[in-house]
């Protein structure tokens, strides 16, 4: 039996389901597998994606044990698909690290079967070069969510010996209803340039979200997976040039900049720096002639006027120092979209060209991705065409 068959009838308590990952997954559980499925949510108006759907809402917080502990009553699996967004990073660390935490102890009072935990494939050193699969080394530079997901997936895999558990780390994963790899990518590219990492030739290690649900009912379902951990990437190995492409022809623009590694950190660190006031003000006074004629009809305008006239030359004063007589003729140059600043953390992402190994999902889960990156492009631009992301 497939894993889908496997899930019928079996109640599942799934956490994050108001979220990307989540919500997909629940959404399989019910259709396709026919299992009987519960979502933890800390208010019923997060739940407005699922409304569709015969699923049973736990009013809940990971940080509230009392409330896991309802959640998880009577449940038979545990999906664990949540992570912080809100608030500050202590608060988000709090949600990934103790909130797991307090839904491991939940779960064992509750005597589940199977405690699947989604991590990430950032826990790893991800190195320039060659290939990563579960024996990498973990760690790599400091970053706060990569941090709270090894610390996350420590504290998960130190209960194996009293509850059957599993990790999967997914790559880059992508499709309908994506923020980060989706949504977030559109957006970015309508208002800003984005910079290409060495020409967009790192490897993305794509995922499509139905690939990684699919692996999810595999983890939770095979004999051979408690106390393992799986990375889940794709059949394909594309690249970011692909990977953004791929959302460029969708909006119908080229807003990628194809820059050497080191030119994008140097924009990152010219990014950070703080302008100077006055040299700002100045330039903008150069630009906006009507902004000008408004500061200088203030009061303490007409007071830095007439000192200029007293110690600065007449023609400083003269017109065509302050108008630019291109613009005139030509009118006003279009305004070009900034460039987009990446964080180190994500420079080194995006210039690697390590792919990920699946060999170990394979041979102990029979997992085997089906989505190639066009086709997963494809659906998504359908979604994001219906979502109004797109010109009609």
């Amino acid at each position: 039996m497939s894993g889908p068959e496997l899930l019928a009838g079996r109640r599942v308590l799934v956490t994050g389901a108001t979220g990307f990952v989540g919500a997909r997954l629940a959404e399989r559980l019910v259709v396709e597998c026919g299992a009987v499925v519960r979502v933890l949510s800390r208010t019923i108006g997060r739940c407005a994606p699922l409304s569709r759907l015969p699923v049973e809402i736990a009013i809940g917080d990971l940080l509230d044990p009392a409330s896991l502990d309802a959640a998880a009553a009577g449940c038979d699996l545990v999906l664990h698909c949540a992570r912080g967004t809100d608030g500050s990073e202590r608060e988000r660390r709090a949600v990934d690290v103790d909130g797991t935490r307090n839904l491991l102890v939940a779960s064992l009072r509750a005597g589940v079967s199977r405690f699947l935990h989604t991590s990430t494939v950032v826990v790893y050193d991800l190195p320039g070069s060659g290939e990563l699969d579960e024996r990498a080394r973990r760690g790599g530079p400091s970053d706060p969510y990569a941090d709270a997901k090894r610390d996350a997936e420590t504290l998960v895999l130190g209960y194996a010996a009293r509850l059957p558990v599993t990790v999967v780390q997914p790559t880059v994963v992508y499709g309908p209803r994506a923020g980060v790899y989706g949504r977030d990518v559109l957006e970015e590219l309508r208002t800003t340039r984005i910079p290409l990492v060495n020409g967009g030739s790192g490897i993305c290690n794509a995922l499509y979200v139905d690939d990684l649900v699919t692996a999810m009912f595999l983890a939770a379902t095979s004999e051979r997976a408690p106390g393992e951990t799986f990375l889940v990437s794709g059949p394909e190995h594309p690249t970011w040039g692909e990977f953004f492409g791929g959302f460029e022809r969708m909006l119908g623009m080229t807003r990628t900049v194809p820059m050497s590694e080191r030119d994008a950190l140097a924009h990152w660190k010219r990014s950070k720096r703080r302008s100077w006031l006055l040299p700002e003000a100045l330039r903008a006074v150069r630009g906006d002639p009507d902004l000008r004629a408004e500061l200088l009809a203030t009061r303490e305008g007409r007071l830095v006027r007439r000192v200029a006239e007293r110690v600065l030359p007449a023609g400083y004063f003269a017109p065509e120092r302050w108008i630019d007589r291109r613009s005139e003729i030509a009118g006003p140059a279009p305004a070009e979209p900034p460039l987009a600043a990446f964080k180190p953390q994500v420079v080194r992402f995006l210039a690697s060209t390590a792919r990920v190994r699946i060999d170990k999902a394979r041979e102990l889960l029979g997992y085997e991705p089906e989505f190639r990156l066009e086709d997963g492009l494809g659906l998504t631009e359908e979604w994001a065409r219906w979502e109004g992301l797109l010109a009609p």
